[in-house]
């Protein structure tokens, strides 16, 4: 079954629509391999896992608030049923805070989290009423006072020289904050991003930010700035959950205080699976021994420049679907690598694995790809974006997308998305 899901642009009078089958990931896999194979590779988007996510997080962060980067996936399912579940939004540009806006979210449940921004970025959210506005330095708390005197500033802390974002404590804060009062600043809040480490070192890293964000809460209440009302934190997946709520135990906060958590890849990395196939192949044989085989290059219809983000190794191995059922997989494997299509000589997916020996037209599959890698996608040496396919099984979560939809046999139509504009 598909769903024809129509989200209303209200905005800019648009309204796209956006297929959804009414099916398991599992059951859309299958009708993609029973398809054959294509240029073009699919990630099939389980909407299902995204609820799931969303009250898994709720259920191991009680009393904090969660606040996704739309930078982490982008797409407008994605961002409809996240808006469903009262999630709000941290967003870094105007783009990303006109596409929520389009789809009818308030200028409450979202943020401009981007330290450095634009003119016209302040004055857009100025002209939308998005009123909380990340600074890192007095300058720029200046220039977003001249354009938008009512915004409310969050400063933006850093606690690692090393960070590009971030104040310094010892002596931009007190700049900052002597500054809001002589020219009546509005600062509400703090935001500090704890260096992505391992466990026990961004543990460190968070208690140090929450001394560094009480030791700012407690300087403001001396100038006269009244108790801030929020702090954001960021970059703490690696904290595991029971650590992070005894920790975020040990501040002081008023009663009324919200601690906002920004959370990209924990609600929707497992919600993707990435489904390609072998476009080419070329085998390595050792020059002495032309009988050996050093290696077997396979080159996919996605890379790089596609579903895979540059700057993340993949951490465990696809699975292998062929494209003929019957021909069964060889108990035998070879040194592999993966290359993306493209003539980039970087286009390297992964330099080292073991695979049996895969033909042209074979599927390999790969799982929790949901996050960073689309968002970033382009169209280099004109090869194409890859397709997003979205299903959602559970009635529960199709009833989020609205009742404009229409059912539809899933192999009776092909993966597609279209947009009517409304006259």
């Amino acid at each position: 079954m598909l769903l024809m899901f129509s989200l209303a642009m209200n905005r800019s009078r648009l309204e796209h629509t956006y297929e959804v089958y009414g099916a398991s990931a599992e059951d859309v896999l299958e009708h993609i391999i029973g398809s054959g194979p294509t240029e073009t590779s699919t990630n099939i988007l389980d909407l299902d896992k995204v609820v799931a996510n969303v009250h898994h997080w709720r259920a191991t962060h009680p009393g904090l608030i969660p606040s996704y980067t739309p930078c982490a996936n982008k797409n407008p399912l994605v961002l409809a049923v996240l808006a469903k579940l009262n999630v709000g939004f941290s967003c870094a540009s105007r783009k990303e805070m006109n596409d929520l806006l389009d789809m009818g979210i308030t200028a409450d449940r979202m943020w401009l989290a981007h330290p450095s921004k634009t003119l016209d970025t302040i004055l857009y959210a100025k002209q939308n009423g998005i009123l909380r506005i990340a600074c890192d330095n007095v300058q720029d708390v200046a220039k977003v006072h001249r354009l938008y005197p009512a915004a409310q500033i969050v400063l933006r802390i850093r606690v690692s020289p090393e960070q590009k974002f971030g104040c310094c404590p010892a002596f931009d804060v007190p700049e900052i904050f002597n500054y809001a009062v002589s020219e009546k600043v509005n600062i509400v809040g703090v935001h500090i991003a704890i260096p992505q480490d391992q466990p026990e070192e961004s543990l460190a890293w968070l208690r140090q930010s929450l001394q560094e964000a009480e030791a700012a809460m407690a300087y403001a209440h001396q100038l006269g700035l009244g108790d801030l009302q929020q702090l954001v934190l960021s970059g703490i997946e690696k904290i595991p959950q029971s650590r992070l709520r005894s920790t975020l135990k040990t501040i002081t906060v008023p009663v009324s205080f919200s601690i906002i958590i920004e959370t990209g890849r924990e609600l929707v990395q497992n919600a993707v699976t990435l489904v390609t196939n072998v476009q080419s192949k070329r085998v390595i044989r050792q020059g002495e021994l032309p009988s050996i085989i050093q290696e077997i290059m396979y080159f996919l219809n996605d890379g790089r420049y596609g579903s895979f983000e540059w700057w993340k190794a993949i951490d465990k191995p696809p699975s292998v679907r062929r494209m003929n059922e019957t021909h069964r997989s060889q108990i035998a494997s070879w040194p592999s690598s993966l290359w993306g299509p493209t003539c980039d000589s970087a286009d390297v997916i992964c330099e080292r694995l073991e695979l049996p020996a895969l033909e042209i037209g074979d599927f390999l599959i790969f799982s929790d790809m949901g996050a960073f890698g689309v968002t970033v996608a382009s169209r280099f040496n004109g090869f194409p974006i890859p397709k997003t396919v979205a299903c959602a099984r559970l009635e529960s979560t199709r009833a989020m997308l609205g009742d404009n939809t229409l059912s539809v046999e899933l192999n009776q139509i092909s993966q597609k998305v279209r947009a009517v504009c409304l006259k």
